[in-house]
């Protein structure tokens, strides 16, 4: 029986974790065991023995992995705990939000990896062991959304570490600044929780899920029913991933590892069953909806 199974078996397997997206980890205390793999504990089922019995055979983790500096430890206050403070150098900048989805998290590697990207001046704040926020001042060039991804896949590729980035919208100002975060750092949640192949959010790539968000739930059933009824999951995911390859004929076909032609055919059919053209501009909006909605 795994360490995990263990644990869980012991304090009952709702308030043993590993981390994941569906979890505030702040309520849980952190721990890691001899080969890596670290545990949340929930904080309300543990008292000062079980503490000390699990500190046995258990490092206890800190809730946020790195040592602050003043300025890193203001945007901390200001960004998630809503107190301001006078000691920001950054005045004006954008917010690059970011989540690790790896349990074995090298957290200096990929602090030191943006920092060798963008500028050494940017200020890493993390909000726990696997997500924070990087405050980027405006006194360069902002990287580019695929130089991004391009850093994300050579940390994954090099490390180990999986993670994406939701790229915030510049600020002028310190309120600025935190009245964007709270509202960006929701539309990242719900772009963060449709399924994508894309490690790079923005508000614009938000924008479907938003609206997919706050539809009402029974119409969007109602319209997807009225016009996906009779295509089988086979052609959805031809048509998935026609959208995903930016309805680029030779690139979907090789990622199907089909022929052209074939591709041509099953979009027709896709076509003829549903009246949509994914191959038109509005049509393939709304193949995009429709089908992120069933994912």
């Amino acid at each position: 029986m795994s360490e995990l199974k263990k644990l869980q078996k012991f304090f009952g397997k709702d308030h043993v974790i590993q981390h994941d997206e569906e979890h505030d980890v702040n309520d849980y205390t952190w721990y890691r065991n001899a080969n890596g793999e670290e545990f949340g504990i929930r904080k309300t089922i543990l008292n000062e023995d079980t503490r000390k019995l699990l500190e046995v055979f258990l490092t206890p983790l800190s809730a946020r992995p790195m040592k602050e500096d003043q300025e890193q430890h203001a945007w901390y206050e200001l960004l998630f705990k809503d107190r301001t403070s006078e000691h920001f150098s950054v005045q004006e900048g954008r917010l690059l939000h970011f989540q690790i989805n790896s349990q074995d998290v090298e957290h200096e590697l990929y602090v030191e990896a943006f920092k060798n990207m963008l500028s050494p001046h940017i200020i890493p704040v993390w909000k726990d062991r696997y997500s924070g926020v990087f405050v980027e001042p405006a006194d360069y060039d902002y990287v580019s959304k695929n130089q991004l991804d391009e850093l994300i896949h050579t940390i994954e590729s090099d490390f180990y570490m999986k993670s994406s980035v939701f790229i915030g919208s510049t600020f002028t100002s310190i309120p600025q600044a935190k009245k964007q975060f709270d509202k960006e750092s929701a539309y990242y949640k719900i772009s963060s929780e449709n399924p994508s192949k894309s490690r790079i959010h923005t508000i614009a790539s938000a924008l479907p899920s938003l609206l997919l968000h706050q539809a009402n739930h029974e119409d969007l059933l109602y319209i997807h029913e009225r016009i996906m009824k009779d295509v089988d999951p086979e052609l959805v995911r031809t048509i998935k991933t026609f959208l995903e390859s930016d309805l680029n004929y030779t690139v979907a076909a090789k990622s199907l590892f089909i022929h052209r032609n074939s591709l041509q055919y099953r979009i027709e059919k896709f076509t003829d069953l549903t009246g949509l053209d994914p191959k038109t501009f509005s049509d393939a909006v709304t193949c995009h909806l429709l089908i992120s909605n069933n994912e």
